[in-house]
């Protein structure tokens, strides 16, 4: 598993970008870090040579992960869509 390069970015509580739900802020956790683990397996990826013995493996998991990503891109944005659906 690829390690957080990063800490995570803190919003202002006046600020539109605080999460507005439990469920949300578990979306975008999710987000960075899988963003994170995908773009470690890139500059792995662009490392090895195409004949690699490694080489399916690190692109097994870059698939998974993209896959992982989308499985909470998708309900973050239909969220974020509800939250400033309901602003003045």
């Amino acid at each position: 598993m690829i390690k957080k390069a990063r800490p995570p970015m803190l919003t202002e509580k006046e600020s539109y970008l605080v999460p507005s739900s439990p469920l949300l802020d578990n979306h975008l956790d999710e987000i960075v870090e899988t963003s994170e683990e995908i773009l470690g397996l890139v500059a792995i990826l662009k490392t090895l040579s195409p004949s690699d013995a490694k080489r399916d493996d690190y692109e097994a998991r870059l698939y998974t992960a993209l896959t992982h990503l989308e499985h909470h891109v998708k309900p973050a944005v239909k969220e974020w869509d509800r939250v400033v659906d309901k602003m003045p």
